[in-house]
């Protein structure tokens, strides 16, 4: 690959990350007391309060996906006591919606990222393991 489609790639993967990121920084600072609010007999919202209350900005942001996370698989945290399931059925679909689907794409533009650096470490080491072969050649 030349070196302009490898930066374009990068480009496009890179760009949305850091738009993705943003978006998450507020979302995190308007939505997460929010979304907690809407669940008071849930345990876990009270524990991870305590827990992270004092980490600023980034203890929001662990108990804003942690939240995310327990939308995403009510059963089993029902099953461990940590929510009411009851709360977990009548959140607002619109809310949950821009949770999970900004941690989603947060996500998926990360692994694309670790895939794609990896992928260069790997051509950058074939380069090379093709340079040492051709160099003992002559």
């Amino acid at each position: 690959m030349s070196q302009v489609s490898l930066g374009l790639i990068s480009f496009f993967i890179l760009v949305p990350l850091i738009l993705i990121e943003f978006w998450l920084i507020y979302m995190v600072h308007v939505y997460t007391e929010k979304a907690e609010a809407l669940m008071p007999n849930s345990r876990f919202v009270e524990d991870y309060k305590g827990m992270f209350s004092h980490a600023g900005l980034m203890g929001k942001a662990m108990r804003n996906g942690l939240l995310t996370l327990v939308l995403l698989t009510p059963n089993l945290t029902a099953k461990r006591g940590l929510v009411d399931i009851s709360e977990v059925k009548n959140f607002p679909r619109k809310l949950k919606r821009i949770l999970v689907v900004s941690w989603g794409l947060c996500f998926l533009f990360f692994v694309a990222l670790v895939i794609f650096g990896s992928y260069l470490k790997y051509m950058k080491y074939v380069a090379g393991v093709h340079m040492v072969s051709s160099s003992y050649v002559a």
